[in-house]
């Protein structure tokens, strides 16, 4: 198990706080979705998998 320590010096935060702005901020090459695209297609998703069980049930 890792017990973590407090550092006597508390001043880096900010530097921190700067790696992470600068990991999110790279820009990847994925595909950028909107909510709204996720929420239509994953309705969709759902409406075409309780079709095929209904079908498959009769």
């Amino acid at each position: 198990m890792v017990k973590f320590t407090k550092s006597k010096n508390e001043t880096g935060g900010p530097t921190s706080a700067i790696g992470i702005m600068q990991f999110f901020d790279a820009d990847s090459k994925s595909p950028k979705l909107s909510p709204y695209f996720v929420v239509v297609a994953t309705a969709i998703f759902v409406v075409i998998i309780v079709a095929i069980k209904l079908m498959i049930r009769v």
